[in-house]
């Protein structure tokens, strides 16, 4: 970079006497000055440059960070996803199979309480009426005779 600027004051001196003609010592020294100034500033602003590259190139760092960090982020989001929709599939499938037990269960019960029930109160002895007797008068006779 110095070589640059060294090589600008030669070109704007050069320029000078050309353009002047005769070029004074004052003027040469005015010209020299104005270009050591001027690599100075240069030296400045390439600083500043590279101080802004450095910070550029952190923030670059940084965002890289941040996107893997998202990515990761988003997979454990999905993982979680297909996680929970499994552990879903599963606690579905048990209550159904929780349920069908319950029901069974329910049945049983139904059927031992019934049988309990019925041993506590046992069916009355059903006794076969017999129908009365026929009786047939005989026309002969006050009595009554039984049919057998």
């Amino acid at each position: 970079m110095k070589a640059h600027f060294g090589k600008f004051a030669l070109i704007l001196v050069a320029g000078s006497l050309a353009l002047g003609g005769c070029a004074t010592t004052g003027s040469v020294k005015r010209a020299q000055a104005r270009a050591d100034q001027a690599f100075v500033e240069g030296q400045k602003g390439q600083a500043d440059a590279a101080r802004a590259q450095g910070t550029a190139d952190s923030a670059m760092g940084a965002a890289q960070h941040a996107q893997g960090s998202a990515d990761q982020a988003g997979a454990a989001a999905q993982n979680a996803g297909a996680a929970a929709a499994q552990a879903n599939q599963t606690a579905t499938t048990a209550a159904q199979g929780t349920g069908e037990q319950i029901a069974r269960l329910n049945s049983r019960l139904h059927r031992l309480e019934a049988a309990e029930w019925r041993r506590k109160h046992p069916g009355k002895k059903h006794h076969h009426k017999h129908s009365p007797k026929k009786t047939v008068a005989r026309p002969e006779s006050d009595q009554v005779q039984f049919h057998k």
